[in-house]
């Protein structure tokens, strides 16, 4: 303000995610903006979001999981496949598939699958749920440890 102050108006930007895009990674907001693309190490906690529009969409997606805060700890990366949906990694190395559409109602079936069946902790490498009234598994093939198997080998 003329002649002789200054107003600066200092706005924080809260990180969301890690996002990878071509090899590189970068911490972006709920907006989908770039904060900042090195000292990352302070953010690893963070999910991690791929994909070339991956950022547009991470503010939504996070959302959704974080409906159901059970598997939210689980998650730890999301993938932006085709243009239009999620595959989820979580912890163990399996993949859920997400459908386009109503992906929190499917997130939702998840959750209850996991409470009535313990399907995380059973050998699967893919839970599909792009179907409304099914879910789809693939079994983890015979001799692949899992990451957080909980015994140990004798």
């Amino acid at each position: 303000m003329l002649p002789d102050t200054i107003l600066l108006n200092v706005e924080e930007r809260q990180p969301l995610a890690l996002w990878q895009h071509q090899g590189q990674f970068a911490l972006i907001d709920h907006a989908g903006e770039v904060i900042l693309r090195d000292g990352l190490e302070r953010f690893a906690d963070l999910v991690v979001v791929v994909g070339k529009e991956a950022p547009v969409h991470a503010a939504a997606l996070l959302k959704t999981l974080g409906n159901e805060p059970e598997l939210l700890p689980l998650v730890e990366a999301a993938v932006w496949v085709g243009g239009r949906r999620w595959n989820i990694r979580l912890a163990g190395d399996i993949d859920v598939r997400l459908p386009e559409k109503n992906a929190k109602s499917a997130w939702a079936r998840l959750a209850e699958y996991e409470r009535a069946h313990r399907v995380l902790e059973r050998d699967v490498q893919v839970l599909d749920l792009r179907l409304p009234d099914r879910l789809i598994v693939r079994k983890a093939p015979k001799g692949t440890p899992r990451a957080n198997n909980k015994g140990r080998e004798t």
